[in-house]
């Protein structure tokens, strides 16, 4: 995540929680004063690290996508990959857009 540059930073004196390294500033002040907090260094280490996984929850497999040809319950749009077989007779299926706005 690139930020502006005119994003607000604060002076602290604080050590990295991981690898002890001097932090003079931060992008945001500190309120837990027992929290760990990490060096600029440590955090892209671990944003790499997860980033390297290929997903946002670390070792998790990529989920198994079924190809279907069924109508979206809401709108009647097609929908041909979906995340589970569907049952016949089962409840009814919508697109991405219709299920986002159920939930709303």
């Amino acid at each position: 995540m690139a930020f502006q540059q005119d994003r607000q930073m604060y002076d602290v004196d604080l050590t990295c929680g991981k690898c002890g390294a001097h932090i003079s500033q931060l992008p945001f002040q500190p309120t837990d004063p027992d929290r760990k907090v990490y060096c600029a260094d440590c955090n892209r280490e671990f944003r790499n690290s997860r980033r390297d996984n290929n997903s946002r929850f670390g070792n998790r497999p990529q989920r198994q996508m079924y190809d279907v040809d069924v109508d979206c319950a809401g709108c009647g749009t097609k929908i041909t990959r979906l995340p589970f077989m569907p049952k016949a007779g089962g409840k009814p299926i919508f697109c991405i857009d219709c299920l986002k706005k159920q939930r709303a």
